[in-house]
């Protein structure tokens, strides 16, 4: 890891991202002490030596494997760490039935981990890691091996915790759709070094390529000649174009105004048959997160 900054605010989930290697895991296991830094500071609210004070810290960690015991139960396992962090037995046993209730597990709370799927094992990790409400939350690929509806419920868990309780996240991640629907900012690792850092929504103005034009027309070239070339639908603006078939073509465009016009030629075009369809559209989060992964030299995995 090299130069690693950042910071994460209460009511915030900080996203790490990056291709296998990067350094992802490396960051969050530093963090929570699992590995040693040989460089650099961590600091907690202005601590910078916490390590040897993290028992102190209010801190929920859910690793990429889960750490169960195979012999105790869902239910056992919760109640188990309620207690450790001083609830009592009424106490451990109410928050235990609200946390596999929201999680939607109440069928299997009562069989052992050996009998889980790898979905409901990750659930689980997943309420061990925020079931006394830290302060702190570290969540290491999460949702990892979870169908799209599970997935989903996840979600909505990770974000009623984010806004309920002052809480700021890590969260590290392969899926874009997780980042942009989780956090409220990201940043991409290549080579162990943070290459961009902010909102879904600035990374995607600043190092995407703006928009995405697909037009659907019988005859491409005229179409080129008379509203790209004649009729400067870009103004001056450089923009790419790319055949992707006989009656398919594509333009990358870096814009910022005219959108609304664009809307209006293509709806024109449509409207008079000139084209038989369109779509415009902003460059995804994928494609930036692309772009950055192409540039990461892979040394070991992640």
């Amino acid at each position: 890891m090299i130069d690693v900054n950042f910071g994460v605010r209460n009511h915030e989930c900080f996203g790490l991202l990056g291709p296998n290697g990067a350094g992802k895991s490396t960051t969050i296991n530093i963090i929570s002490s699992i590995i040693p830094q040989t460089t650099g500071k961590i600091t907690f609210n202005g601590i910078e030596n916490y390590i040897s004070r993290l028992n102190n810290f209010s801190m929920g960690f859910c690793s990429q494997i889960d750490i169960l015991w195979n012999e105790l139960t869902i239910r056992e396992h919760l109640e188990l760490f309620l207690k450790i962090h001083g609830y009592n037995n009424e106490d451990a046993r109410f928050y235990a039935s609200q946390f596999i209730n929201i999680a939607g597990i109440e069928e299997h709370q009562n069989k052992r981990i050996e009998k889980l799927s790898g979905g409901t094992k990750r659930k689980l990790s997943l309420l061990i890691a925020i079931c006394r409400y830290p302060k702190y939350i570290l969540l290491d690929e999460p949702t990892g091996g979870m169908d799209p509806s599970t997935r989903r419920l996840i979600w909505n868990i990770i974000k009623k915790v984010k806004s309920e309780n002052n809480t700021s996240i890590i969260l590290t991640t392969h899926s874009l759709e997780e980042a942009e629907n989780l956090c409220d900012r990201l940043s991409i690792l290549v080579n162990g070094r943070l290459s961009c850092i902010g909102s879904p929504e600035h990374l995607k103005l600043k190092f995407g390529k703006g928009y995405i034009l697909e037009i659907c027309c019988s005859n491409i070239e005229k179409f080129h000649n008379e509203i790209i070339v004649n009729g400067k639908l870009f103004g001056n603006e450089d923009y790419q174009m790319e055949k992707l078939s006989f009656n398919r073509v594509k333009y990358s465009v870096k814009l910022v105004k005219k959108l609304g016009e664009i809307f209006e030629v293509m709806e024109n075009c449509k409207t008079i048959n000139f084209i038989k369809d369109y779509s415009f559209s902003q460059i995804s989060l994928e494609q930036v997160f692309i772009d950055f992964a192409r540039k990461q030299v892979m040394i070991s995995d992640d």
